[in-house]
């Protein structure tokens, strides 16, 4: 540990900022937080990104921290720049993202004067039930104490936001400062699983006819897919997602997402399942099809994995439960497994490559070759997937756009979406943020209309950051998926689904960036290299189809009953 010396708040806040090996913290200024970002604009080490408005600055945060498995940082101003972030701290939390709030709050003579005070509420409460962790930090000499707190926090077990309150007067006050280098208040190290637990799962595998790994989230955090695809190689197991890209989907043993969304492949190949093993997944309400067994089979037995005790059998009983980290709990399980197990894998893998292949040949058939302008959302889709990297950084939202992603494009990468919250206009916020982690790979977003509209203004952070974000707007002028709720329940009573769109690509180069309208099929390709060679954030304003039967994926499983 270093000698102690007098420094303010502020200096200590970006002390313990560089200990963590942070790079970016993403905001926007405010009186409260003027101290803080002074520190950081004499500090090079950190870049700090200005957005347009807090929230964006949240979804940033969050991207950053799901592409790069690091804690994203956000800091704004308190009382409405703090409740401007309330959105993104919450999706955050849903998606157990680890971004550290550092916010700026009510001087501490004043503290508690309640609204005769100005910008003041009750922030740590607030923030409380959506956060890992909600501290106000009251003196200068605790500032590294909370801060050892949050980061830990952050990042250990299930990981999640934290917010951490800083008066303007703490981070004046000085204090004496001896930075802990991380591995003194934090362990690197990985939970493993029960050995017995595991044998018994290995047991329950080797002598299913049917088992399905089902992945979720918790691949994202703990880097997995490398031994979830090996694991589904040595045992002959497809593998099935929650979400989009947890695992590559060119894989053969690759099914898809299971869902309300979800790719007919891996629902019929859930539905036969006799085992499901769960791997970091919360048999969530869309996955699950509001937790009925439309698409977990009732008699199935459910193996769960998990580095959170209290997802154990949270909404399905299983028959088993195991504790740890999900990508060293798969390592214990390759290296009991035989490779000599005796197994279905040839004739499994045929099947579910001959059901891929049918799959890939009905998309075609259903659009993804149309010439029809409106423009086929399955023909942009192909298009744009015919150009892009495989690598490359891709987002999708929000509604009937994320439906029609999930159902027709082919993931190689983790998809950066709303998630559970489904917070619309997050995602391509979200891309943006992943950008700072890795500059030099392509960065794409398809998102709708009426998504886009708002969080437009962060269109003038990419533009002064120089962020060559590319945005697929699919550009109908309505809120599509409560369109058809409307169209199917209400008589076609359209309240508030109609919108007022302007022309998106004149819109981008009023803002300095590149923009083209795209009205026609053979024009995709074309726009899409211009955008990606121009180097500038781009939008690709692209009219699409907005029939009843465009908009929503014609999935097998529609639950006509939810709203």
């Amino acid at each position: 540990m270093s000698e102690k010396v007098s420094k303010n708040g502020a200096e200590i806040i970006v002390d313990c900022l560089k200990t963590e090996g942070v790079s970016h913290v993403f905001g926007v200024i405010g009186s409260s937080v003027l101290d803080l970002l002074d520190v950081l604009y004499r500090t090079p080490e950190i870049t700090y990104v200005r957005s347009q408005h807090e929230q964006g600055a949240a979804f940033m945060a969050d991207g950053y921290a799901r592409a790069t498995g690091k804690p994203g940082v956000c800091t704004a101003t308190c009382g409405p720049g703090v409740t401007n972030m309330v959105t993104g701290i919450a999706g955050a939390n849903n998606e157990s993202s680890p971004v550290i709030a550092i916010l700026g709050d009510i001087h501490t003579k004043h503290y508690g004067k309640g609204p005769a005070n100005f910008h003041e509420i009750d922030q740590e409460n607030m923030f409380r039930p959506i956060t890992k962790m909600s501290k106000r930090i009251e003196s200068a000499e605790r500032i590294e104490e909370f801060m050892r707190m949050a980061f830990r926090t952050a990042q250990s077990g299930r990981k999640g936001p934290v917010y951490l309150g800083i008066p303007r007067n703490v981070q004046k006050e000085k204090a004496f400062s001896a930075i802990w280098p991380k591995e003194s208040y934090r362990a690197e190290g990985v939970v493993l699983g029960d050995p017995a637990a595991i044998d018994r799962a290995c047991d329950m595998l080797c002598s299913a006819k049917t088992a399905v790994m089902l992945v979720g989230g918790g691949a994202r955090w703990s880097r997995a897919e490398k031994e979830i695809l090996q694991l589904a190689e040595l045992l002959g197991i497809p593998v099935a997602a929650s979400h989009k890209g947890f695992v590559t989907e060119d894989h053969p043993w690759s099914a898809g997402v299971v869902g309300m969304t979800g790719s007919p492949v891996a629902m019929d190949v859930m539905a036969d399942a006799d085992v499901v093993l769960g791997l970091g997944c919360t048999f969530n309400q869309v996955t699950t099809a509001s937790y009925t067994h439309r698409v977990i089979p009732e008699a199935a037995k459910i193996i769960q994995i998990d580095i959170d005790p209290l997802e154990m059998g949270r909404n399905f009983p299983i028959a088993l439960g195991i504790v740890g980290d999900l990508k060293a709990v798969l390592q214990q399980m390759i290296q009991k497994i035989d490779p000599k197990t005796p197994s279905r894998k040839e004739e499994r893998l045929n099947q579910l490559l001959a059901a891929k292949e049918a799959f890939r040949q009905r998309l075609l058939s259903e659009g993804a070759e149309s010439d029809a302008a409106p423009i086929n959302r399955l023909r942009l889709m192909r298009d744009i997937g015919r150009v892009i990297d495989k690598n490359a950084i891709v987002s999708a939202e929000s509604g009937s756009t994320h439906g029609w992603f999930y159902y027709g494009f082919t993931s190689h990468t983790p998809l950066l979406e709303p998630g559970d919250l489904s917070a619309m206009g997050s995602g391509w916020c979200m891309a943006m943020g992943a950008h700072f982690g890795f500059p030099q790979r392509q960065v794409v977003s398809f998102i709708g209309d009426g998504a886009f509209m708002m969080t437009l203004n962060e269109l003038a952070t990419a533009v002064d950051h120089k962020i060559p974000i590319v945005v697929v707007v699919e550009h109908n002028e309505v809120y599509g998926n409560v369109r058809r709720k409307q169209i199917e329940h209400f008589d076609n009573r359209f309240a508030g689904s109609e919108l007022y769109i302007p022309d998106l690509a004149k819109v981008a180069q009023a803002f300095g960036a590149h923009g083209e309208r795209v009205e026609k099929p053979r024009e995709i390709i074309p726009a899409m290299e211009r955008a990606l060679s121009s180097g500038r954030p781009s939008v690709l304003d692209v009219v699409v189809d907005k029939t009843w039967d465009s908009l929503e994926p014609p999935v097998k499983l529609r639950v006509k009953d939810r709203y």
